[in-house]
């Protein structure tokens, strides 16, 4: 189970799980320490922030998703911050989608598209995801041949955690890296180092030793770790029977038909294992119709 090493062997979450990362950054007596966490990863220098409902319902179904933490700024911005743990394929996408929603949410009936806000998503992901050296991207709407900016409305972040510390000269000095290094921490010594100088994180340090402290708020952490283990067990077993299959279908069939149904094999172990559609098209790439249909075969008892 993922904790934090602490000096006196007592029990301290780490913000990396969602759980925590949620508890820690959505309580309203919190709101300066999220303000913090913005303004060193936004340029907007914002003056106060509060946390908004972070269901999103998605039309015409009855399904919905949930923002790890969503808030609007004084200045109107809406933001955001997701703390991913597992390796999703379709991450892009996913933040594609939750930042859409978001941008249409902001559009009641009556109003005109002037209204629409900046909105803004912010991922922190504790595995490697863009082909560069830098841990921080961002990514906005731009004529990439005339380096136009279309609209300022629009812009999706990526902080990945296992580049802090190849990172650190380029980042040195600033509370970016500092936050980094905290939310990235497997000591409570590195905490202590992150949170030297730094009120705000001293302040999230003490509220995380107090929700530590909590029985029922450790119970819900092991559990979501759990959950979290037992998902990423799954994938990898499922991956590996899958490409086992699709290996074996590829040899014979000797065509691109074969690589399709190695993803189906996987979809197919995803699915048996408990695993929802969601997640399952995140790692497969299938679409809802092939999931479905998939679905289907399993509930008939076919082989």
């Amino acid at each position: 189970m993922r904790s934090i090493t602490t000096y006196s062997g007592e029990f301290l979450m780490s913000p990396r799980n969602d759980f925590a990362f949620r508890l820690l950054f959505g309580d309203p007596n919190n709101s300066d320490i999220l303000l913090d966490l913005l303004n060193a990863v936004l340029p907007d220098h914002f003056q106060s922030v509060v946390c908004t409902d972070p269901h999103l319902l998605i039309p015409d179904t009855k399904k919905e998703c949930i923002l790890d933490i969503k808030a609007l700024s004084d200045s109107g911005v809406h933001v955001d911050i997701e703390m991913q743990v597992l390796d999703l394929k379709s991450m892009e996408k996913r933040s594609l989608f939750y930042w859409a929603k978001m941008y249409l949410d902001q559009l009641n009936r009556g109003h005109s598209y002037h209204e629409l806000k900046r909105t803004i998503v912010i991922n922190i992901l504790d595995y490697m995801l863009m082909p560069v050296e830098d841990l921080h991207t961002c990514f906005q709407a731009y004529d990439k041949t005339h380096d136009i900016l279309m609209s300022d409305v629009f812009e999706i972040h990526f902080l990945e955690l296992p580049k802090v510390h190849r990172c650190k000269v380029q980042y040195e000095g600033t509370v970016l890296l500092s936050w980094l290094i905290f939310l990235n921490a497997d000591t409570e010594e590195e905490i202590i180092m992150a949170s030297e100088g730094k009120p705000a994180i001293q302040k999230a340090y003490h509220s995380l030793q107090v929700m530590s402290l909590d029985e029922e708020n450790r119970r819900l952490y092991e559990a979501r770790e759990m959950f979290l283990h037992d998902q990423a067990t799954r994938m990898y077993e499922a991956k590996e029977e899958g490409l086992e299959e699709g290996m074996k279908i590829g040899r014979k069939e000797g065509r691109e038909e074969g690589r399709e149904e190695g993803k189906e094999s996987v979809a197919k172990n995803l699915l048996s294992k408990g695993m929802d559609d969601e997640f399952v098209m995140e790692t497969t790439g299938l679409d809802q119709s092939i999931i479905d249909k998939l679905k289907k075969f399993l509930s008939s008892g076919a082989q």
